[in-house]
């Protein structure tokens, strides 16, 4: 090998270790709300029908999703009734699913997040549920993706005789920086002259 493609190969790997060292931070706020979130009804037959509401954020950018957290804040006099699920690109995280304790209320500036250190589900996590919580399921289904494209918050209400409002919530979402994109496709053309000067 020659120190030209020695080099080459070394820019690559350095380039691709940066790639995800230098990321820039977005936020994404809905734009749809408050929306109430209709109770749960009985049909004809007697079997319980779950109200839904669903609020859509829209995001314009694109890049490669690193991290991705949610803000909410959500009002409902008995959070037990409530499933709480995040959709983008096909895909779905669990948030929460009928949490809330002995008649808990709300969400109050709830924040999942993968490394909280509390989880929606520990038996000492009640509502109203105010800062970091780990969410049932991990936000990082949602690595790799393009931050492009339809988010949407659903909250069902799966029991009547309590209602409540999606009051408001963001996206806080961590992409990488341009400048960290330009190195990684300088490692990749690097990589390329190195297998090139190998060949050779």
């Amino acid at each position: 090998m020659t120190f030209k493609s020695y080099c080459c190969g070394l820019a690559a790997l350095f380039a691709i270790g940066l790639s995800n060292a230098g990321a820039t931070p977005m936020t994404f706020f809905s734009g749809d709300t408050p929306l109430a979130i209709p109770d749960a009804s009985t049909d004809a037959s007697g079997n319980t029908v779950p109200g839904s509401a669903s609020s859509t954020i829209t995001v314009t950018g694109s890049g490669r999703v690193i991290d991705i957290n949610a803000l909410l804040d959500i009002s409902h006099t008995w959070d037990g009734d409530l499933v709480l699920t995040l959709t983008h690109g096909g895909t779905t995280v669990m948030l929460s699913n009928r949490n809330g304790g002995s008649g808990g209320a709300d969400y109050t500036d709830t924040l999942f997040d993968d490394s909280a250190y509390t989880a929606i589900t520990d038996g000492y996590a009640y509502a109203p549920y105010t800062g970091p919580y780990r969410p049932e399921q991990a936000l990082s289904a949602f690595n790799d993706q393009d931050i492009g494209g339809d988010w949407t918050l659903t909250v069902t209400d799966m029991e009547e005789f309590d209602s409540g409002t999606i009051n408001s919530w963001s996206l806080a979402a961590q992409v990488p920086e341009p400048a960290s994109l330009a190195l990684f496709g300088m490692g990749l053309l690097g990589l390329g002259l190195a297998r090139r000067a190998r060949k050779g």
